[in-house]
């Protein structure tokens, strides 16, 4: 009987789990989301740190708003994930697509990037 009952409290917490768990495409966005935003709140206290800013910026945002628009249509009828989206700046891009990609062209990858 002890066991049944530590099975069934087992998959009530696997259940719980999974309904908490977020489906890939949206926690794959959160991880590049969340290293955009630590980037875009470091500061260059010299030329080279403010070039690996810069590098490191154009590779975790671009394309951050456009994605973060189409996960929110993908998953509107989805409270808890609305919720965790819901909680991010929703245009945090230039304005400028065409400056921003100039821009990112002249940054270089930092010698510490493997």
């Amino acid at each position: 009987m002890r066991f049944f009952c530590l099975f069934i409290l087992l998959c009530i917490s696997c259940q719980s789990l999974a309904e908490d768990a977020l489906p890939k495409d949206v926690s794959s966005y959160l991880e590049l989301r969340e290293s955009c935003d630590h980037w875009r709140g470091e500061y260059g206290y010299d030329e080279e740190r403010q070039a690996d800013i810069n590098w490191s910026i154009c590779q975790s945002c671009t394309g951050t708003d456009a994605k973060l628009a189409k996960l929110k249509h993908k998953y509107k009828n989805h409270e808890n994930i609305l919720t965790k989206l819901n909680e991010l700046e929703s245009e945090i891009e230039p304005k400028n697509k065409s400056a921003a990609r100039q821009f990112c062209k002249k940054t270089r990858k930092p010698e510490w990037y493997k």
